[in-house]
């Protein structure tokens, strides 16, 4: 498997997490929807990455790291009081972040269509 690839199973690893969680644990519902609106296009990327790597996929991965990362930090404040909570967020946090650099290194080294 290519580096993209193994990128493309990190973002579907996080974004599997992140949507059984929100499903599982999740009450608040602009919570709920912000969660899925990134836990659901870090999926389709996940399976892009895997299928067929381009430059265009890894700036889609760029886009969504970012908003990854802005959500699950802000979560992490949010729910600063509860430590299950934030112990999930910051490892959403930590695994979204993680998917988007290795993505961003694959195709740094990777000769993209």
């Amino acid at each position: 498997m290519t580096r993209m690839g193994t990128a493309g199973v990190v973002w579907l690893v996080a974004a599997g997490l992140a949507i059984v969680t929100t499903i599982v644990f999740r009450t608040d519902p602009v919570q709920w929807v912000l969660t899925m609106a990134v836990g659901v296009p870090a999926a389709v990327l996940g399976l892009w990455l895997m299928a067929r790597p381009s430059a265009l996929a890894a700036s889609a991965s760029t886009v969504i790291a970012v908003a990854w990362g802005i959500l699950y930090a802000v979560l992490t404040v949010l729910q600063a009081d509860d430590v299950a909570a934030l112990a999930t967020d910051v490892f959403l946090l930590a695994i979204g972040l993680v998917a988007g650099v290795m993505t961003y290194r694959a195709a740094a080294t990777a000769r993209l269509p």
